[in-house]
């Protein structure tokens, strides 16, 4: 989503991107905990000693889409809702049991006094679409399944949202009143979402609250953000008034997903305005770790010091999207870094916000979660001592790791069990 200058931020981002399917497997009753895994094992020395068996239960995949739905978001909820059918084709075509359901990035804020005051009203439907609650679709349901009918439609007119397209139609017949009049704050309040956009805070509380019991145990969770603007409008490292809190971190959504959900994977897409690449001698974890400092006003670097190459050229049709000529209340996007972090942290695949046709990336992002649904997620990296018995054994599928993932040549049989041993030092 984009803001209006720095005065008024009343537009919500909604992040629409699909990450990667691992297998989650069910685990066994466990003994203890290390780690916060979800696995038994134990631990000695500053060793985390693991043995465990899980089973392969077939691929399913729960993925749920956080979108931008501020105004200036209608072109690409669009070029979404065209284009999904690719997506749900590469799931199809592998026979992958899907839930999908939609949220929006509006974070709820009761504090009057706070430029981000953000409440239940009737724009955001009396708090209906915010803070991780699942959107229903026209037909009563939460969430799409295969067997779902007229899917593709259902999926278009969930994504494209009416909220977006009342807060953009607002804009442009008011644009040419004042920013500071009274009458034009209190009409962006009642007709546009909340401008503070907080993709990464909406998935985290998805994935704490689990609303309608989306999330399942022995299921992927693939999470797809489609937004024209960073966090908080990426105003963190300039605002204190917008600092990040944990729940804005892409660290504390992967944590999340450990500390509740044992094994299981998680993958992040992103379509986004591309931020370029991290600048070598960086990666994505001290990336994240550096940008995690904004929460105790620790830095105020632009994010843009530990990146090079970001898409001027579409950062720009993003800023003047609306066609407002008044510069002091120029509609801006902004790079999106931290869901950029996300994805590569995860895996995941970080798409083009500006480009004119979705299929390719919205098939890639199939394909990226298709695939993971012969990998198992494992308590750390790079594991000492690994030993995997596969039963029953089939000797053409072979096992390799890459970083904490345990990967195989190819699908495992539903029912399939992996017999692990391996350790994990703790300092």
């Amino acid at each position: 989503m984009k803001r209006l200058g720095q005065y008024i931020i009343v537009v919500v981002l909604f992040g629409y991107y699909i990450a990667c399917a691992p297998v989650k497997f069910d685990k066994d009753p466990e003994v203890n905990k290390c780690q916060n895994f979800g696995q038994s094992c134990v631990s000695v020395a500053s060793v985390d000693s693991f043995d465990y068996t899980v089973t392969a239960p077939g691929g399913l995949v729960d993925v749920v889409f956080i979108n931008d739905n501020s105004g200036s978001m209608s072109f690409e909820q669009r070029h979404m809702a065209d284009r999904f059918n690719r997506f749900l084709a590469e799931l199809d075509a592998r026979f992958v049991d899907y839930r999908i359901g939609v949220v929006s990035t509006d974070i709820s804020n009761s504090n009057v006094s706070s430029n981000t005051h953000n409440p239940p009203r009737t724009i955001n439907q009396s708090g209906s679409l915010q803070d991780g609650k699942l959107i229903a679709f026209s037909n009563g349901l939460t969430f799409l399944t295969p067997g779902t009918q007229n899917k593709e439609s259902l999926f278009a007119q969930a994504i494209q949202r009416a909220e977006t397209s009342t807060c953009e139609q607002y804009m442009k017949e008011n644009a040419d009143t004042s920013i500071f009049a009274a009458d034009y704050s209190k009409g962006l309040f009642e007709n546009c979402p909340s401008g503070d956009e907080r993709g990464l805070a909406a998935a985290n509380l998805f994935v704490t609250k689990n609303p309608e019991s989306f999330i399942r145990n022995n299921a992927h969770l693939a999470i797809v953000l489609l937004s024209d603007e960073d966090g908080r409008s990426g105003l963190y490292y300039t605002s204190p008034n917008y600092r990040l809190s944990t729940d804005d971190l892409p660290q504390t959504l992967i944590e999340n997903v450990k500390k509740i959900y044992g094994a299981k994977t998680v993958s992040v897409h992103s379509i986004i305005v591309k931020p370029g690449t991290i600048v070598s001698g960086q990666t994505a974890q001290s990336v994240a770790q550096s940008v995690a400092q904004v929460n105790s006003g620790g830095m105020n670097t632009d994010p843009k010091t530990f990146f090079s190459g970001g898409d001027a050229t579409c950062l720009g049709t993003q800023s003047n999207q609306l066609n407002i000529k008044n510069t002091s209340r120029a509609v801006s996007g902004s790079y999106g870094y931290l869901y950029y972090l996300a994805s590569a942290l995860t895996g995941g695949i970080v798409g083009d916000l500006c480009a004119l046709d979705y299929t390719s990336q919205l098939q890639d992002i199939g394909v990226n979660i298709a695939n993971r649904l012969s990998e198992i997620q494992l308590a750390c990296a790079n594991p000492k001592d690994l030993s995997v018995e596969v039963s029953p054994n089939v000797a053409s599928i072979t096992d390799s790791v890459e970083g904490s993932l345990l990967k195989f040549s190819s699908l495992l049989a539903p029912g399939t069990r992996v017999h692990l041993k391996y350790s994990c030092p703790t300092l």
